[in-house]
């Protein structure tokens, strides 16, 4: 009681700026999710690390040529192919933990990562998947940027283990369908977000799809966006991440405030799973929705063109 009086007294002494800026230092803070640092490692970390006996590094690209041109010491390669199905789905459950057991990794592996920006993301949302937890990580700038530092490199393929035992606890929650979407539209506690360009976004580009625009209330956040260099991403080569807070600060500005889960979409689910990373990364909850526009632009769910948001119907 003694100490309210205080605190009454100080702020009635001060005026309406200081308790304005104690309601700051308040519970409206606990909403912005801590950063899981863990999901995203140096270079410098990596090179620390490399004899853990515990760790699996993936080169994950669609052909071995740039694995086989040189790679960290030690890194496995694996086929991005091996984790999409059909229309770049994610594949069933068997089928992804056959490709886990097969390069080596078991519950207890901590697996860290590199290879292609276009579909890295593939490969984390299928770790999420199987329930592999926080136990991966992304290498911020690839191979690019272990080259760049002077690292070395090896043209040496080490061979696979024996075959493991890996026992997945799947979780369907990360990946949704277009139901799923359409059903939360209007929904406050979700922010439905396009990982697409400008002109994709808006139904100006030419797309193999019957109709062109994007899902209404989505907004834009352009996957490249990410990156410190953008044109190295579009162009199949790692480049880091952006700081955390401007990371941050773009999804904030795409509606992924305090409150609202991001739900994650692009035409076919591979630049949106590299913003599921992202997200994950920031702290967030995200759900990918792997059909995106190519499932969604042959519904006869609505669509809404131009620059903004568009209204929800």
């Amino acid at each position: 009681m003694r100490l309210f009086i205080i605190l009454a007294t100080l702020a009635a002494g001060f005026g309406p700026s200081v308790v304005h800026a104690a309601a700051q230092c308040g519970p409206e803070a606990l909403d912005v999710p801590p950063v899981r640092d863990s999901l995203l490692v140096s270079t410098t970390w990596l090179a620390a690390n490399l004899s853990r006996p515990d760790l699996v590094i993936l080169q994950a690209d669609h052909g071995r040529g740039a694995y086989e041109a040189g790679h960290v010491p030690g890194a496995r390669f694996a086929s991005v192919m091996d984790f999409a199905a059909g229309d770049m789905d994610l594949p069933s459950a068997d089928a992804l933990v056959a490709v886990l057991q097969r390069l080596g990794i078991t519950n207890q592996t901590r697996v860290i990562m590199y290879g292609e920006p276009w579909h890295l993301g593939r490969v984390a949302v299928a770790l999420d998947y199987l329930g592999h937890g926080d136990r991966w990580a992304v290498l911020d700038g690839g191979i690019a940027q272990w080259r760049a530092e002077g690292r070395p490199v090896s043209t040496d393929a080490p061979p696979l283990p024996s075959p493991t035992t890996y026992r997945p606890r799947v979780r369907d929650d990360i990946v949704v369908d277009a139901a799923w979407v359409r059903a939360r539209l209007n929904d406050p506690r979700v922010a439905i977000i396009d990982a697409r360009t400008p002109e994709e976004f808006a139904g100006t580009a030419r797309e193999r799809a019957p109709r062109t625009g994007h899902v209404p209330g989505a907004r834009l956040l352009e996957w490249a966006a990410t990156y410190t260099r953008p044109a190295a991403a579009l162009a199949d080569t790692a480049s880091p991440l952006i700081p955390a807070d401007r990371l941050r600060g773009l999804f904030e500005r795409a509606g992924a405030t305090a409150g609202r889960q991001p739900v994650l979409y692009c035409t076919i689910g591979l630049r949106a799973a590299h913003l599921y990373f992202v997200a994950r990364y920031l702290g967030y909850t995200p759900r990918l929705y792997d059909g995106s526009w190519s499932e969604w632009s042959r519904s006869q769910h609505p669509v809404a063109t131009g620059s903004q948001p568009g209204a929800v119907r």
